[in-house]
């Protein structure tokens, strides 16, 4: 048989090795969850303004401080890893946040998100504003780890 005998290849279109996208992996109502996916930057960011004038209208009287001004700035111009590092940290001490937050949570979540703040708290926090070799995406990859563990 010679090489003018063989069957003719037919190739296939490039499109059909195109990936398919992945299915979601977060719950679509879990606030923390979408927090962490960087596709839901602008959530953050207005999650961050919303907690940021909560902040000022209960703490400072309705007034804005220094403090609260340069926050804003920054999240109004920051990356996700940025954004989502201070919301974080407005988690940990904005109760109208973390009402939210829990109201977004789902009911078998709830004991998950309940842990991850506890430990927020008391360890990931404090180890962030004390320990400087500590960046926002390490502080940021602890938060999600805890997360998934609690």
């Amino acid at each position: 048989m010679t090489c003018a005998h063989k069957a003719v290849r037919t190739t296939v279109p490039h499109a059909q090795f195109t990936p398919k996208p992945a299915a979601r992996r977060c719950n679509p109502h879990d606030l923390v969850e979408r927090a962490f996916d960087s596709e839901h930057r602008e959530l953050v960011r207005r999650l961050v303004h919303q907690s940021l004038a909560s902040i000022e209208a209960v703490v400072f009287r309705g007034a804005e401080t220094p403090q609260t001004r340069q926050l804003r700035l920054a999240a109004a111009s920051a990356d996700h890893t940025v954004l989502l590092c201070i919301f974080l940290c407005l988690l940990n001490v904005d109760p109208g946040l973390k009402q939210a937050v829990m109201l977004s949570a789902t009911a078998t979540n709830k004991h998950k998100l309940a842990g991850m703040l506890l430990h927020l708290r008391s360890t990931l926090v404090v180890e962030f504003f004390t320990d400087e070799s500590v960046s926002a995406a390490g502080f940021n990859h602890a938060c999600e780890d805890l997360y998934i563990v609690s």
